[in-house]
C-alpha cells in the first residue's frame, strides 16, 4: 500500500494558486477525519487560512523564505509520487473557517504570525486583511514579491556552488 499524503489547494492573496503538502504534524489529524468522516473528512479544512512558504527553502537553511497566509480551496488525500516529491510543505498554522469568519483580522494575524520574520509578519496580516476585509495590500505583497525573487536567486547561487 502506498503512502497517503494530503494536498491542499490554495489561493494566495495576490491571486496566484499553489499546491503544498500539508505540514507533518497536521496529517495525523487529517488522516483521522479521513479514516472516521468519510466523504466530509476535508471540510473542516475548505477556506482555512494557512501559512504557506512562498520562495523554497535553501539546502544550507542560511534565509528562511518569506511567508505567508493562503486561503484553503481544497485539500484531497493522494499517494505519495513524483508529483507529490516535488511540493513544498505547509507550516503548521492555519485557522478553520468557522473560527477565522467569527473573529477581527487582528486576532486572526495574531495567532498565524508566530515568530516569523518580520516582512513574513507584514505579508501575514496583510493577507488575513485581505482575506477577512477585502482590503489590498500591493506594498506588501511586491516585497514579498522581491523577496521571493532574492530567495530563488540564493537557491541557484547555492546550487551552482554544490556542482562546482
Amino acid at each position: 500500500m502506498s503512502e497517503k499524503v494530503f494536498v491542499a489547494h490554495v489561493t494566495l492573496s495576490w491571486g496566484e494558486k499553489r499546491d503544498y503538502l500539508i505540514a507533518n504534524d497536521v496529517e495525523p489529524g487529517l488522516q483521522h477525519r479521513l479514516d472516521t468522516y468519510g466523504n466530509s473528512w476535508n471540510e473542516v479544512m475548505h477556506n482555512a487560512l494557512m501559512n504557506v512558504p512562498v520562495a523554497p527553502y535553501l539546502p544550507s537553511n542560511s534565509v528562511q523564505p518569506p511567508i505567508a497566509t493562503a486561503k484553503v480551496s481544497d485539500v484531497e488525500a493522494r499517494d505519495f509520487g513524483p508529483t507529490e516529491e516535488k511540493l513544498q510543505r505547509t507550516r503548521s498554522q492555519f485557522i478553520m473557517a468557522a473560527m477565522w469568519e467569527k473573529q477581527s483580522a487582528e486576532a486572526t494575524a495574531n495567532f498565524l504570525h508566530h515568530d516569523y520574520d518580520q516582512a513574513s509578519q507584514a505579508e501575514i496580516f496583510a493577507d488575513v486583511d485581505y482575506w477577512v476585509n477585502g482590503a489590498k495590500h500591493p506594498d506588501v505583497w511586491a516585497h514579498t514579491q522581491q523577496l521571493i525573487a532574492e530567495q530563488q536567486k540564493r537557491l541557484r547561487e547555492e546550487t551552482a556552488n554544490q556542482k562546482a
